[in-house]
């Protein structure tokens, strides 16, 4: 047999190759079956509870906020109570990894409120907080410490009358006659003297003296630019939001911690000139001017509003907003959206403004459609999608300040408006003690990130 011929026997080199190969195949099927299985079980352990976030961010559907904690009223959920029972309400989520928190109720059960009925309690009389863990949890964030509320005067001053109630103390108004409403009503020149009318009040505010801590409400007309409402009875200039947070807002936070206006029945002066933080509102001063417009030229409220309206009020919340963050650099900005008030009993825009049976025709205020549209454009303008751009209307270059966050009142108090203090502002349970949750959330959140 010719040397370069190899011998068929099915021996030698071929055979120990066969034989490797086998081996690495039957290596990999091991280790395949293995990652398999330790896989499954994996996906059969629970999740970690004390996780929110995942170390890629922010799972689908939350809202977090610059200190990693998702925020749960900012997911699915449903609102836990009972009618006819006292019991503070809570929303509860389906998921147990961004479960609500207690705040208010901690914070009621450390104050001495004896009274039979909380509202009654005088406004700054100081109870004596015995020493524990939740009165220093909550002092961590609550003392010396001020929110304010810029909104409308039906619900924002319900809101904060609903705190206090809760918390065993009466809401106080401040009106031109108050130490602080000389800043609220001394207008400059420039816009225009107009006097408020039967000493209306300009704000309200709640005072825990515990805590030292303090919420005020304070007023706008919404988006207007035109002064619309200058002949009200409620109208005290200036009616441009910029030139009120500028005009009046600011030496109001000025005038709250100035060491000059000081007595027994005011609160402590405020550690600093400015609020902690900030929770605005703008939409039924907005859908009041538009009701008045429609039926005066005889378009019906169950007109939706057009997409020049849509995108006029939008690129108006990015000004205001702005001027907001101008004033302040400090505080977090909480943009709550407009809850639907009661359904079945339609509310006028003579009744906002306070003038209800008057000659005027009443002029029904809203209907459902228009406020998911700007609640709609809200959550459009905090989230931007795709191609969208959002800009101010005043200034085009203007954009959204990027640390605004929402706070989602409408959707949480979605069907409880049954439970109303009247046609526009919710009542105390379950809506006032949901906001202050909220409230108390959002504080704590800003200050111990």
């Amino acid at each position: 047999m010719p040397s370069n011929v190899r011998p068929l026997t099915g021996k030698g080199k071929p055979q120990l190759a066969d034989t490797r190969v086998q081996t690495a195949g039957r290596i990999l099927t091991y280790f395949s079956a293995a990652y398999i299985a330790i896989t499954f079980l994996c996906s059969l352990a629970p999740a970690d509870p004390s996780r929110g976030v995942s170390s890629n961010g922010p799972r689908r559907g939350y809202h977090t906020t610059r200190s990693g904690r998702c925020d749960p009223f900012s997911i699915p959920g449903w609102v836990d109570w009972s009618i006819g029972t006292n019991e503070l309400p809570a929303w509860r989520t389906f998921d147990p990894s961004c479960s609500t928190t207690n705040l208010l109720g901690t914070l009621i059960s450390t104050l001495n409120i004896q009274h039979e009925d909380p509202s009654k309690i005088a406004p700054h009389a100081v109870h004596k907080l015995d020493s524990s863990s939740s009165v220093e949890e909550l002092g961590a964030f609550l003392t010396n410490r001020t929110v304010l509320m810029i909104g409308d005067h039906q619900v924002d001053k319900a809101l904060v009358e609903h705190l206090c109630a809760l918390t065993g103390h009466t809401i106080q108004a401040v009106d031109k006659n108050h130490p602080w409403g000389g800043s609220i009503n001394a207008v400059p020149p420039k816009h225009g003297f107009t006097p408020v009318k039967n000493n209306a009040p300009l704000a309200h505010y709640c005072y825990l003296p515990e805590y030292d801590f303090l919420v005020t409400s304070i007023y706008a007309y919404g988006a207007d630019t035109f002064d619309s409402w200058r002949g009200e009875e409620l109208y005290n200039a200036p009616g441009l939001f910029e030139d009120r947070v500028t005009d009046l807002y600011v030496p109001y936070m000025r005038d709250m911690a100035s060491r000059t206006h000081t007595s027994p029945a005011l609160p402590l002066p405020r550690a600093r000139a400015e609020p902690d933080l900030v929770i605005f509102n703008s939409g039924l001063w907005d859908l009041a001017r538009w009701a008045r417009f429609d039926i005066d030229t005889g378009v019906g409220l169950l007109e939706n509003l057009s997409e020049e309206r849509i995108m006029w009020w939008r690129s108006r919340m990015v000004d205001m907003l702005g001027s907001v963050r101008r004033a302040w650099r400090r505080p977090r900005i909480v943009w709550r959206d407009t809850a639907y008030p009661l359904a079945s009993e339609a509310s006028t825009v003579e009744a906002f403004l306070g003038i209800e049976g008057e000659v005027r025709k009443n002029h029904p205020l809203y209907h459902a459609n228009r406020i998911a549209q700007i609640n709609n454009a809200q959550h459009s303008a905090l989230d931007v999608h795709g191609d969208d751009v959002v800009k101010g209307e005043v200034s085009r270059a203007a954009r959204m300040p990027a640390d605004v966050v929402p706070l989602n009142f409408a959707q949480v108090l979605m069907g409880q408006d049954q439970h109303s203090l009247n046609p526009l502002a919710p009542g105390q349970l379950p809506g006032g003690a949901l906001f202050a949750e909220m409230l108390l959330w959002h504080l704590r959140d800003a200050l111990l990130p």
